[in-house]
């Protein structure tokens, strides 16, 4: 009967903390506005989707049947990065002209010293005829 109390009391603790949180969950999933865009379903482990880019339908009709779905603005797993898909002019333009420091500043990679046509906000876009 001795150790009954204390594990009952152990019980009953643990109890009121998962319900505590579940609550505090939906309280929070309420008042709190969720910022980022949906994630396409349908991505496999390690390669994403690219599994449904590579299908028998070419992939720019799968994006739009995606866009159809989840909206302007989405996002997608290529392997393991996360990609944003926007299919509409009004929300592109935003985000290239509203927040293009943002996009035009994200961290250097492989492809910017392979690829003349992409830098970093105020860099060059192009190299000079003396570069060649």
């Amino acid at each position: 009967m001795k150790l009954f109390l204390p594990f009952l009391a152990s019980i009953v603790a643990i109890f009121f903390a998962f319900l505590l949180k579940f609550l505090l969950q939906i309280l929070k999933g309420k008042r709190g506005k969720n910022t980022e865009p949906p994630q396409a379903k349908g991505r496999w482990p390690l390669i994403g989707h690219l599994g449904l880019l590579c299908g028998p339908e070419l992939p720019h009709r799968v994006l739009g049947g995606m866009a159809d779905k989840y909206g302007p603005i989405f996002t997608i797993k290529l392997g393991v990065h996360n990609v944003l898909v926007v299919s509409n002019a009004e929300t592109a333009k935003e985000c290239f002209t509203t927040n293009d420091k943002v996009f035009a500043s994200r961290p250097k990679s492989m492809a910017v010293e392979h690829i003349l046509a992409v830098a970093p906000y105020g860099g060059l876009l192009a190299t000079s005829a003396q570069d060649h």
